[in-house]
């Protein structure tokens, strides 16, 4: 669920402060030696990469090979068949040359992110773009389609240089896995459960950790598996967005210092953070000044976005949220305007408004184009915000 904040723009500041990358040395990964690669593997990579220093990783013993490709020009990874097959390749990209959607998408969701690593898929099917990012000292591993819209991600410490920590650190991975591709104990573990899609990589501690899409019983699910079919974690993904209230006893840092810096004598009396699907939106909080009380509003960047009141009446009660579903002619028309001109061709399948009492604040609208299912959000005014493949 996207945050209730507009985006008319990417701050140039911003995208500056995330886009800084360094070079990959390849030598760094947990790398096996050559020898213990299969030949065909090995042929392959040196038909296709000739001049190229490589360093080769296994993410399924017998089955799925990684190698990390760098010449005098670009670096790569590719993953390979035990036969020699090439079954995915991305190259590095600068941050500059991902879409805006991918960019709209990351600032949306992880604010103040530093970017690792960004790379484009040249080879193999589907076509998109990984990022790896690091937020709120956490690793991420996110990927999106040729369109830019979100597919999925994991998390986790990344088993690049010394184990993610310096920049420019991207596990081996493979973004494509289907059922089959699969080890018999993670096919076994996911019993019962209608599979979508999969992806693996190369955790810091040289573990592979199969990340997978699957419905049960109406319900999306996301599961992390090791290869012996241990399920590590596993998420439901809501349907439609869930708004949580939470008591708060302890203000965040930079609430208490616009405080501290301008309502002078303020003790709290009671704060409120407002989140959807887990994601804070904004803070509601109310304080006393000499005997008065007053109110304060602050967004998921701590930012004001409430006058403080004067007194007990002019403390605005926390909005009620409501979820709606919608008609395509009640989708605004900058919205339809996007669809056509970036998923051309596309058919309507559901919408739903999202409102704060009667203001509404983003629109979902679900669309079906070129056999893939998207999810794709805008904000109250129509202004694309995001989009995700179901």
């Amino acid at each position: 669920m996207k945050k209730f904040i507009l985006f008319a723009s990417l701050s140039a500041a911003l995208l500056s402060s995330c886009i800084k990358e360094d070079a990959v040395d390849p030598q760094g990964f947990q790398a096996i030696n050559a020898a213990n690669v299969p030949q065909a593997v090995q042929s392959t990579i040196k038909q296709v990469y000739p001049s190229a220093q490589v360093a080769y990783s296994v993410i399924q013993p017998n089955a799925l090979y990684v190698a990390d490709v760098t010449t005098s020009t670009s670096e790569a990874q590719v993953v390979i068949s035990s036969k020699g097959a090439i079954k995915e390749a991305f190259t590095k990209i600068d941050s500059t040359a991902l879409p805006a959607s991918v960019l709209t998408y990351l600032v949306s969701n992880f604010p103040g992110y530093d970017l690792l690593h960004a790379s484009q898929k040249t080879t193999g099917t589907p076509t998109g773009y990984r990022v790896e990012l690091k937020y709120k000292n956490d690793f991420y591993s996110v990927l999106f389609d040729d369109k830019g819209a979100f597919v999925s991600q994991t998390t986790g410490m990344p088993g690049g240089p010394k184990g993610g920590k310096e920049k420019g650190s991207h596990g081996p991975a493979v973004s494509v896995l289907v059922l089959t591709d699969l080890p018999a104990a993670v096919q076994t573990a996911i019993t019962g459960y209608t599979f979508q899609r999969a992806m693996a990589k190369i955790d810091d501690k040289g573990v592979t950790i199969y990340h997978i899409q699957a419905d049960k019983a109406g319900i999306s699910y996301e599961l992390d598996i090791d290869a012996n079919g241990k399920i590590i974690a596993s998420r439901e993904i809501p349907a439609k967005p869930v708004i949580t209230k939470t008591d708060l006893t302890t203000l965040p840092p930079a609430i208490v210092s616009y405080l501290n810096a301008n309502v002078t004598g303020w003790t709290l009396k009671n704060a409120v953070s407002v989140a959807a699907d887990n994601v804070t939106i904004h803070y509601h909080i109310i304080v006393s000044v000499s005997g008065s009380t007053q109110t304060y509003m602050f967004d998921k960047d701590f930012k004001l976005i409430q006058n403080a009141g004067k007194g007990p009446k002019d403390n605005q009660p926390l909005p009620n949220f409501t979820v709606a579903d919608i008609t395509q002619a009640q989708i605004p028309t900058a919205a339809i305007s996007y669809l056509n001109t970036n998923y051309a061709g596309w058919t309507f399948t559901k919408a739903q408004s999202v409102s704060a009492d009667t203001t509404v604040k983003e629109y979902e609208v679900f669309i079906a184009v070129a056999g893939k299912n998207y999810k794709v959000e805008f904000d109250g005014n129509g202004v694309f915000q995001g989009a995700k493949l179901k």
